[in-house]
């Protein structure tokens, strides 16, 4: 492991560097060029109970500090001893990560219109590649246009990118944006021409072309999801640093962060396609990813092209995060892409058709564009089932991979995405799942003991007692329930309540109005998260509804 006096050199001299190529003003806020190269930036993280402190009704998560790179390894020291403090650590650089070619802009080579009506008519879909179905000689494909074709839209997602160059096309829409970049400044601007017309930098509008250009408007690509768009630019001109990334993540997970204006909700899912080398995830990083799990966010984020492995880059080594590497049309692992036991899925990042800064279908490389396909599957995924919690939407994304002969599980830990694969798969396990829901006195032994209706106070009041019997099912993880919701009908599946969970396979459920509500069944952790089906089975009631009296006559 590095010592941190390195560490700090490193990062000290990266800067400089970035300064002195005259790439860009990458200057710290506040900060003169000058001073940058005796400076580096440190983050401190405090301790707290709980995923953050309330400082005078403020969150306080970290603390950003400029030191002179002498006194950066004592001071370091210092902080470390004071009461409250939990680390101290360099605030990274990060970038997108290198492209292995430049983009590559061509004519689509499909027609206007195509012949299949439920085919998007974009002119260029028929050279996004990841949409096709996999076949022996390209198992490389995700067949997206299959599970699209499957994936109700039971509720509009948000998906946020994390990243910079994000401009102002035809194609793509974005519902909010803001910048978190200190480099140049944090503001409400976050269109590349709008902070630095002569950045040239459009990696953060073919990241999110790949998830949410608009589909069938006879133009561009075609976006895997129909979603809301959040930008956080977290980057200047594709360089940055750390804990400007955390706060974005902060940000699009719903929390109040600095003058920024705060979201009404979180995100769904984030997409991060950027990284810095380091051998540990940051604890302020880490943090970040920990807050947005916990709101119910799934986390996505790139391997890096530097073909090594991904153990040394962070994001791609936090926790609670998806791990994407690159494979092409054949299935082969990319010579570029990052690999190891760290890679959690595999997709395309070979010429991936998106779109750049000027709103033309082009042919990128890189696990940077293989991680949004990750991310629009996911969304795929989690617009068909919208309660899903982020650790059972990552296993079902992982579980449903493919592993194509001669695959190398030695070279990346996870198969290849197979979107098809994951929405079959979870409608055939609703399937294989439902349940027994009938009447309490549906049980001709019950319907015929009197002391069944004797005994009760109101005996009318056993018409609404039903039965749940879901002993056709596996067992149980220790902390899981079998769970009844109600559900107000033409309600969204996330204003479910729970009314009944047991363990027990079979057991009943008082008060239930079919007139007013729906009824939902999962497998569920008793404080209703971690739902395995993301309370998308509907209970139907598998006999008539007895009448009381004519049971009790006979």
């Amino acid at each position: 492991m590095r010592s941190n006096r390195t560490l700090f050199l490193v990062l000290s001299l990266f800067f400089s560097m970035a300064v002195e190529a005259g790439e860009m003003p990458r200057q710290l806020v506040n900060a003169p060029a000058e001073q940058q190269k005796t400076k580096v930036s440190l983050v401190v993280s405090y301790r707290t109970d709980g995923l953050s402190t309330q400082s005078s009704g403020a969150v306080k998560r970290a603390e950003v500090l400029h030191v002179k790179t002498k006194d950066a390894e004592g001071y370091a020291a210092y902080l470390k001893q004071k009461p409250g403090v939990f680390a101290v650590e360099p605030n990274y650089l990060v970038s997108n990560p290198r492209m292995p070619k430049a983009p590559i802009v061509l004519a689509p080579s499909s027609v206007r219109s195509q012949s299949v009506s439920s085919t998007p008519n974009d002119p260029a879909f028929s050279d996004q590649w990841a949409w096709q179905p996999p076949t022996q000689e390209y198992p490389g494909a995700h067949d997206i246009l299959a599970a699209a074709r499957k994936s109700v839209q039971k509720r509009k997602l948000r998906i946020g990118v994390a990243d910079s160059g994000f401009h102002q096309i035809s194609d793509l829409k974005y519902t909010e944006g803001y910048n978190f970049s200190t480099v140049d400044g944090p503001g409400a601007d976050f269109y590349t021409s709008q902070i630095n017309p002569s950045c040239t930098d459009s990696h953060g509008t073919a990241v999110a072309g790949i998830i949410a250009a608009t589909t069938n408007n006879f133009e561009g690509v075609a976006g895997i999801v129909d979603t809301e768009l959040y930008a956080a630019r977290v980057m200047s001109c594709g360089y940055g640093a750390m804990n400007d990334v955390a706060t974005g993540i902060y940000w699009l997970a719903g929390q109040p962060t600095g003058a920024a204006p705060t979201l009404t909700k979180p995100v769904d899912i984030i997409n991060i396609s950027l990284g810095s080398s380091t051998s540990e995830c940051p604890t302020y990083l880490q943090g970040a990813i920990d807050f947005a799990v916990s709101k119910g966010v799934l986390v996505v984020v790139a391997a890096g092209n530097d073909g090594t492995d991904v153990s040394g880059y962070s994001p791609a080594n936090c926790n609670n995060v998806i791990t994407v590497g690159s494979v092409d049309r054949r299935g082969k692992p990319s010579d570029f892409s990052n690999r190891g036991s760290g890679i959690d899925i595999a997709a395309l990042g070979e010429l991936v058709r998106t779109l750049n800064g000027e709103g033309q279908a082009s042919l990128w490389f890189g696990t940077s564009f293989a991680t949004p396909n990750i991310t629009g599957i996911a969304g795929l995924l989690k617009q068909h089932a919208p309660t899903l919690s982020p650790e059972w939407l990552a296993l079902r994304v992982k579980e449903a991979s493919r592993y194509p002969q001669d695959y190398d599980t030695n070279v990346f830990k996870g198969g290849i995405a197979d979107a098809n694969r994951m929405i079959t798969k979870l409608n055939e396990d609703l399937s294989d799942i439902q349940p027994s829901f009938k009447p309490a006195l549906a049980d001709i032994a019950r319907c015929h003991r009197n002391a069944y209706l004797n005994t009760s106070v109101d005996p009318s009041q056993l018409e609404t007692l039903y039965e749940i019997d879901s002993s056709n099912l596996g067992p149980l993880a220790a902390d899981e329930h079998y769970t009844v919701f109600a559900l107000s009908k033409n309600q969204p599946a996330s204003e479910a309540t729970i009314i009944a969970a047991s363990q027990e396979s079979k057991f009943l459920i008082p008060n239930i109005d079919l007139t007013e509500n729906e009824y939902l069944f999962d497998i569920c952790k008793l404080d209703d998260t971690g739902c395995r089906y993301g309370k998308t089975l509907s209970l139907n009631v598998s006999v008539q509804v007895v009448d009381v009296r004519s049971c009790s006559k006979g």
